[in-house]
C-alpha cells in the first residue's frame, strides 16, 4: 500500500493517471476561461453603441470562443469542447457571411446552431467528460 496514492488501502478506487492529467489540462474554470468570459461580457458595451458593427463584434466573440474550445479540446480532450469548437466556428462564419451579404441567414440555421450547442452540453452526460 502506497500512502501517497489517495484511497490506497481503504477500499477506494485510485484515480487513473490519464484522467487526472486531463482534468489538470482542462481550461474550464482557469483564469483564461474567466478572461474569455469577461471579454464576452465587455463586448456588450460596444454592441449597444455601434449598431453597424454588431455582426463583426459577434463574429469576433464567436471566434474567440472557437479558439478557447479548440485549445481546450486539444489540451484536455474534453468532449464538450471538441463538439463546441466547430459549432462556434460555423456560427462565426455564418454571421460574417451574413454581414458581408454572401448568405442570408434563415431561422432554421439558428436552430441548427442551437441544436449543436445543446448536443455539446448533453455529450458529456452520454459520452463522458473526456474522450
Amino acid at each position: 500500500m502506497d500512502p501517497n496514492v489517495p484511497g490506497a488501502g481503504r477500499g477506494l478506487p485510485s484515480p487513473r493517471p490519464a484522467q487526472a492529467a486531463r482534468r489538470r489540462a482542462d481550461l474550464v474554470g482557469t483564469p483564461i476561461f474567466w478572461l474569455t468570459l469577461a471579454v464576452t461580457l465587455c463586448a456588450a458595451i460596444p454592441f449597444v453603441f455601434f449598431a453597424l458593427m454588431r455582426a463583426w463584434l459577434g463574429t469576433a466573440v464567436l471566434l474567440m470562443w472557437t479558439c478557447f474550445f479548440t485549445a481546450n479540446a486539444l489540451r484536455s480532450r474534453r468532449t464538450h469542447s471538441a463538439i463546441s469548437a466547430p459549432v462556434y466556428l460555423l456560427a462565426a462564419v455564418l454571421l460574417a457571411s451574413n454581414a458581408v451579404g454572401l448568405v442570408e441567414v434563415q431561422i432554421w440555421m439558428v436552430w441548427i446552431l442551437g441544436a449543436g450547442i445543446i448536443a455539446a452540453n448533453l455529450s458529456e452526460r452520454f459520452i463522458g467528460k473526456y474522450l
